[in-house]
C-alpha cells in the first residue's frame, strides 16, 4: 500500500503545476544559453550542445506528459473548461507535429542551371565517412556515419574506429579558417587531419602531429597547417559516402602503416521526378542593384506518371508535387541558375497546423465565453497580506538645441525650397521619392536632427548645392569624439566642412590617415574613435556629394538600366533638341525660384519635372497624392512631436491620481478629463501617422526597428485606452510607456528612412505575423508598469492608508492578469503565424533562429507568470506582480537583444553591437531596490495577518 502511495505521489508531482514551472525555467534557460552559444561558436555548437541532444528532447517529452496529466487531473474536459482544455491540447498536438517533422521529415536543396534538369537534392543532414586501407591499398574498413546536426561542433562528434585489433578515436577539434580539423588518437602520436573544402589540398602532405604532441613541439600546427590530399585516388569521397554531390571536405592521414581517408558532406535525396529550369528571372528595383523579386520558371518531368507540368516558383509561391514542396531560396551569382529549398513533411505539417488551429480557436473562445477565466478573474485568486495606486514618477528631461547659423550669405527661401521638395528623385537603393524626403535623410545623417537651426532640410540641401563656397564654412557636421574635434580645430559638437578639408592648399583631408586606418581594421578591432572617424567621414562625403549634385537623380537616363541621373547626365541620351534645351534650363529656373522665394515658380518647376519624368520613366511613378502625402508626413514629424505629449500627459495624470491616495481627497476630475482627451487626440494623430506611412511606402510599416517601435507605442496606448474604464492608472502608465517607446525610436541607432522591401518581406503573412507579435509587446509593457506601480504601492503602505492601497492593488492585479493574458495570446498567435509564414516562404516553420527561440522563451516566461497562482510559493499578489515586472526583460531581449546583439535572420544589427546604455544598469538597480523595499513591507504586513 505504501509503495502504491509513493507511486501516486510521484505521478501527481509529474502532473503538478510545480513540476510544470520547473520545466518552464529549465527549458527557457536552455534555449537562452543556446542562442548565446550560437552567437559565439556557431550554429553547429548550439545544435550539438542543446537543440539536438537527448536531454533537450526529454524536456519536451516531460512537458507533453505534464500537459496531458493536467488535462486529466484538473478535469479540463468539462464543458465550462473547454477553452483551457483546447489550449493544453493545442500544445500537445504541436509538440507531436514537431516530433514527426524532426524524425520523419526531410529537408534539403536542389541546384539547377538554366537549360538543365536535376532530380538530386542535398539534404540538411550531414555524414562523416571514413575508409581504412593498408600499405598495399587494400580496403580494411569503411563506414558512413549519419550526423543529424546541420554543422559540426566539438561536442558533437567522437567516433571509435576498430581495425586489426586496435582502437582509434576520431575527434572533431574545430575549424581552421574554412577547413574542418580532426584529431586521430591511437597507434602512437595523435595525428591532425585537415579536411579541405571539396577535398582540395596540397598533394602529398600527410597527417600532421596534433597540437601538444611531442612531434608538434617547435612547429605549432596552428601556425602553418598543411592541407592534406583527399585520398590516394586524388580527393574522391571516402567509400561509403553518399556521393560527390554533397561533398563538403575531405582529407587523409597515416598511422601505424594504415591510411585513413575521411570525408564530410551533405546527404543526398533522389526525387521520383526531375525539375527542368527553363529560365531564372531576377527583377531589380529601378535604378539599383537591390533585388525586387526573383522566380524560377521550371517544368516538372515525371516519366512514371507521364507528366510535364510548367510552374513558376517565386517567394511565397510554392511548387507542391507528390508530397514534396519546392521554395525559391537563392540563385547563382551569374543569375543563370537557381537554388530551391525542398521539403517533404506532409504528416508533420498537417499535425502542426492542426495544433495552430486549436490554439487560435482557444484564444477566440477564451475572449468570447462569459465564464472563461479571462472574463471571470478576481483578485481573490491571489493571496494578499493587505486586502488604490502610487506609481513611480519618472523624471524625464531632454536637453537639445543647435547654435544659430551665423552665415551672412545666400539662404534659400523657405517656401520655394519646401515646394521644390516635391520633385521626385531616385535614391541609390532604387526607391523613387520626393527630394524633401532625401534632404530630410541627409540632414538627419549629417547633423543628427530633422532640421538645422531654424532652417528646413530643403534649405540646408539647396544651400550646400547652390552656394557651397559659403555654406562650407558653417558648422553642421556632428562630431562626438574629442580627439577628432582637436584635429579639426573645433571646440563644439559641430564642425564645418572647411574645418576638415584644408582649402588653402590642395584640399588636404585632415582625417584621411585616420579613415584609412579605421577601415583597414577588422570590425572587432575597431575602437570608439575608429567608429566615430568612420561616421564623420560618411558625413563629410555626404556634404561633398551634395556639392557635386550627386543626389539630384531626377531625370530618366533613357537607357536600359532604368537609372535616373542629374540633368547633365540625362543630356547624353536626350531624345531631341527641345528636351536638351529643357535639361539645360531647368537648374537655372530652379535657382531663380529659390532666389526670389517664389512658390508659384517653384511649383511650375516641380510640374515640368514631373511631366518629363512621366514621359520617359519606364515604370510607374508614385501618384501625386502619394508625393503630397510623403511631403506632409516628413513636414509634420508626427511621432517626434508625440513623445513629449505622451510623457507629460502621462506623468501629470499619475500625479493627479496619486494625490487622493495620499491625502484622501477627491481626484481632480476636470484635469483628468483634459489629459484624457489630449491622449485620445494624440492616439488619433498616431494612428493617422501610421496610416500615412503605410500609404506612402505601400506596405505595412513593420519592416524595421523604427517602424516596429512606433507600432509598439501605438498598441501600448491602445491597451491603456481599452483598460481605462477599470483604472485610470492603466491609461496614465501606458502613456508614459508609449512616450518612452517613441523616444527610443528616435535615438541615433534607429533609422526612420522609408525603404524598399526585400523580396521575402513581400508576404501577407508578414502583416499578420509582425503586427500581432509586436502588438503583444504593448500589453506586456503595460503589465510591467502595473507590476512596478504595485511594488511602489507596497513599499509605501502604512497602517493608515492600508485599506485604500489594498483595494487599488487588487484592481491593478486583475487588470494586470488580463493584460498579460492578452499579451500572451497575441505573442503566441504571432509566433506561430510567423511559423506559417516561414513554412510558406522557405519550407521550414521552425529553425531555432535566435528571434524564434527568444519568442518561445518569452511565451514560456509569461506562461509561468500566468500560472504562478497555481504554484506553491508564488500564489500571492506580491509574487505575481514581481514576475510581471521582471518578465518584461525577456521581451526586451527578444526585441533589442536579438535585433542588435545576436546574429540571425531577424537581426537589424550591422557590424558591432550597440553598447548597453548606462541608464539600463541604473534602471535595473532602481527596480531591484523598489522590489526589495516592497517585499520587506509586504512581509511585515503578512506577519501581522498571520499573528
Amino acid at each position: 500500500m505504501k509503495n502504491n502511495n509513493n507511486v501516486m505521489k510521484h505521478i501527481r508531482f509529474l502532473f503538478s503545476p510545480l513540476f510544470m514551472g520547473a520545466l518552464f525555467i529549465i527549458f527557457a534557460f536552455a534555449m537562452a544559453a543556446a542562442t548565446f552559444i550560437e552567437n559565439d561558436y556557431g550554429r553547429g555548437a548550439a545544435y550539438g550542445m542543446v537543440y539536438d541532444t537527448r536531454w533537450f528532447e526529454l524536456i519536451l517529452v516531460l512537458l507533453s506528459v505534464n500537459l496531458i496529466g493536467q488535462l486529466i487531473i484538473n478535469k479540463l474536459s468539462r464543458k465550462d473548461r473547454l477553452p483551457v482544455a483546447l489550449f493544453h491540447l493545442a500544445f500537445i498536438v504541436m509538440l507531436a507535429g514537431a516530433a514527426i517533422t524532426r524524425y520523419f521529415g526531410r529537408e534539403g536543396q536542389i541546384h539547377i542551371r538554366e537549360g538543365q534538369k536535376s532530380d538530386i537534392c542535398t539534404t540538411d543532414e550531414r555524414y562523416l565517412a571514413y575508409t581504412v586501407r593498408d600499405s598495399s591499398g587494400a580496403k580494411l574498413l569503411e563506414r558512413t556515419i549519419d550526423h543529424r546536426q546541420p554543422e559540426l561542433s566539438s561536442s558533437g562528434l567522437r567516433q571509435k574506429i576498430h581495425v586489426r585489433d586496435k582502437e582509434y578515436e576520431l575527434v572533431f577539434a574545430g575549424m581552421m579558417s574554412d577547413r574542418y580539423v580532426f584529431h586521430l588518437f591511437g597507434g602512437g602520436e595523435p595525428r591532425m587531419i585537415i579536411l579541405s573544402p571539396e577535398g582540395q589540398g596540397s598533394p602529398g602532405a600527410e597527417g600532421l602531429p596534433a597540437a601538444g604532441s611531442p612531434e608538434a613541439e617547435g612547429s605549432p600546427a596552428e601556425a602553418s597547417p598543411a592541407p592534406v590530399a583527399g585520398s590516394p585516388t586524388g580527393g574522391s569521397p571516402a567509400a561509403g559516402s553518399p556521393g560527390a554531390e554533397g561533398l563538403l571536405a575531405a582529407g587523409s592521414a597515416e598511422a601505424d602503416g594504415l591510411h585513413f581517408d575521411i570525408s564530410y558532406g551533405s546527404g543526398t535525396m533522389v526525387l521520383p521526378f526531375s525539375l527542368f529550369l527553363n529560365e531564372f528571372v531576377l527583377e531589380r528595383y529601378p535604378g539599383s542593384d537591390s533585388p525586387s523579386g526573383y522566380r524560377s520558371n521550371v517544368t516538372v518531368i515525371d516519366e512514371s506518371q507521364n507528366v510535364e507540368m510548367p510552374f513558376m516558383i517565386f517567394m511565397n509561391n510554392v511548387l507542391k508535387y507528390r508530397g514534396y514542396r519546392f521554395y525559391q531560396s537563392s540563385y547563382d551569382p551569374d543569375e543563370m541558375g537557381t537554388i530551391l529549398s525542398v521539403n517533404r513533411d506532409r504528416a508533420g505539417m498537417i499535425v502542426t497546423y492542426t495544433g495552430y488551429s486549436l490554439l487560435f480557436f482557444f484564444i477566440l473562445l477564451s475572449l468570447l465565453i462569459r465564464k472563461s477565466l479571462f472574463r471571470t478573474v478576481r483578485a481573490t485568486m491571489w493571496n494578499s497580506a493587505l486586502r488604490k495606486t502610487l506609481p513611480l514618477i519618472v523624471l524625464f528631461t531632454v536637453l537639445s538645441g543647435l547654435g544659430s547659423i551665423s552665415a551672412q550669405h545666400f539662404v534659400p527661401g523657405k517656401k520655394a525650397s519646401d515646394e521644390l521638395g516635391k520633385i521626385l528623385i531616385q535614391d541609390q537603393k532604387g526607391r523613387t521619392k520626393p527630394l524633401y524626403t532625401m534632404s530630410n535623410d541627409i540632414v538627419r545623417k549629417v547633423t543628427g536632427g530633422n532640421k538645422f537651426g531654424n532652417y528646413s532640410s530643403m534649405q540646408f540641401f539647396l544651400g550646400f548645392l547652390l552656394d557651397f563656397d559659403h555654406w562650407k564654412e558653417i558648422p553642421v557636421i556632428k562630431v562626438n569624439n574629442v580627439e577628432i574635434r582637436k584635429k579639426a580645430g573645433v571646440s563644439g559638437r559641430y564642425a564645418a566642412f572647411s574645418d576638415l578639408i584644408d582649402f588653402s592648399g590642395e584640399g588636404y583631408y585632415k582625417l584621411s590617415d585616420d579613415v584609412r586606418a579605421a577601415y583597414s581594421k577588422s570590425p572587432g578591432n575597431r575602437n570608439k574613435t575608429d567608429k566615430e572617424v568612420m561616421k564623420v567621414d560618411e558625413r563629410v562625403n555626404i556634404i561633398f556629394m551634395i556639392s557635386r549634385g550627386d543626389f539630384l537623380r531626377m531625370f530618366p537616363l533613357n537607357d536600359t538600366t532604368h537609372n535616373w541621373g542629374a540633368p547633365h547626365e540625362a543630356l547624353v541620351n536626350a531624345p531631341g533638341n527641345a528636351d536638351s534645351l529643357y535639361l539645360r534650363s531647368i537648374i537655372p529656373a530652379l535657382v531663380n525660384s529659390v532666389q526670389e522665394n517664389n512658390i508659384v515658380k517653384a511649383a511650375q518647376v516641380v510640374s515640368s519635372v514631373r511631366t518629363y519624368q512621366e514621359r520617359f520613366a519606364e515604370y510607374k511613378l508614385p501618384s501625386l497624392r502619394q508625393v503630397n502625402g510623403e511631403f506632409l508626413y516628413y513636414r509634420l514629424v508626427i511621432f517626434e512631436r508625440l513623445f513629449p505629449l505622451y510623457l507629460m500627459a502621462g506623468l501629470v495624470m499619475i500625479v493627479v491620481l496619486i494625490i487622493p491616495l495620499i491625502t484622501n481627497r477627491p481626484a481632480g476630475s476636470p484635469v483628468l478629463r483634459i489629459l484624457r482627451w489630449l491622449l485620445v487626440a494624440g492616439f488619433i494623430l498616431h494612428t493617422s501617422g501610421l496610416a500615412l506611412r503605410w500609404y506612402i511606402s505601400g506596405y505595412v510599416p513593420l519592416s524595421n526597428g523604427y517602424e516596429s517601435m512606433i507600432f509598439i507605442s501605438w498598441i501600448t496606448l491602445l491597451a491603456g485606452l481599452i483598460f481605462r474604464r477599470r483604472s485610470e492608472f492603466a491609461l496614465s502608465s501606458t502613456a508614459v510607456l508609449a512616450g518612452l517607446t517613441l523616444l527610443v525610436a528616435h535615438m541615433s541607432f534607429m533609422d526612420p528612412e522609408i525603404t524598399n522591401l526585400v523580396p521575402v518581406l513581400k508576404s501577407y503573412w508578414l502583416t499578420l505575423h509582425v503586427s500581432v507579435i509586436t502588438g503583444s509587446y504593448g500589453f506586456f509593457g503595460l503589465g510591467a508598469l502595473l507590476g512596478l506601480l504595485t511594488m511602489v504601492l507596497l513599499a509605501m503602505t502604512r497602517p493608515e492608508n492600508r485599506e485604500r492601497i489594498s483595494s487599488t492593488i487588487d484592481e491593478l492585479t486583475v487588470i494586470n492578469y488580463k493584460t498579460l493574458t492578452l499579451g500572451l495570446y497575441f505573442l503566441t498567435a504571432g509566433t506561430f503565424l510567423g511559423a506559417i509564414w516561414a513554412n510558406e516562404s522557405w519550407g521550414r516553420y521552425w529553425g531555432w533562429d535566435p528571434k524564434e527561440t527568444w519568442s518561445l522563451i518569452t511565451i514560456i516566461v509569461y506562461s509561468l507568470v500566468i500560472h504562478s497562482r497555481m504554484i506553491p510559493g508564488m500564489r500571492d499578489i506580491y509574487s505575481f506582480n514581481l514576475l510581471a515586472l521582471f518578465a518584461f526583460s525577456s521581451v526586451l531581449m527578444t526585441y533589442f537583444g536579438v535585433n542588435y546583439y545576436l546574429s540571425g535572420l531577424h537581426s537589424y544589427a550591422g557590424g558591432d553591437p550597440v553598447p548597453v546604455p548606462v541608464f539600463v544598469y541604473v534602471t535595473v538597480i532602481i527596480l531591484v531596490s523598489v522590489s526589495v523595499m516592497a517585499y520587506v513591507k509586504y512581509r511585515r504586513f503578512r506577519k501581522t495577518v498571520q499573528g
